[in-house]
């Protein structure tokens, strides 16, 4: 495994297509892609596959969307802000990522800013 492959975080979102709260989630997570580019991997498990329900039971999913960070539970249930989502991601990453996605996040902060109010 190389240094850079080392470094990727992996992000894994347990999901079911009849949840109200995932695609909310979803979007979330790929904004995140856009910001932290191939900092993360971001992969989308749906409960609803046999494969998916196998990988569940390991993060004793019972509650979608579930956000796994790193092997961690992190969410369960309906989204976090985005903030808090961010926040997170960021705990796992290199300073040097955060320093150089900074500004991508700020910008996406005062569009929501914006949004909301």
């Amino acid at each position: 495994m190389s240094e850079q492959e080392e470094k990727v975080l992996k992000i894994e979102i347990y999901t079911s297509p009849t949840c109200p709260y995932c695609p909310a989630a979803l979007r979330m997570l790929q904004k995140a892609v856009g910001i932290y580019k191939e900092a993360i991997n971001v992969t989308e498990v749906s409960v609803a596959s046999p494969e998916g329900q196998k990988l569940a039971s390991i993060y004793s999913v019972q509650a979608t969307p579930t956000i796994v960070v790193d092997g961690d539970v992190k969410f369960r249930g309906p989204p976090p802000s985005e903030s808090q989502l961010f926040d997170e991601i960021e705990n796992h990453l290199d300073k040097e990522i955060i320093r150089k996605t900074t500004k991508k996040r700020q910008s996406r902060k005062q569009e929501i800013d914006m949004m909301y109010g």
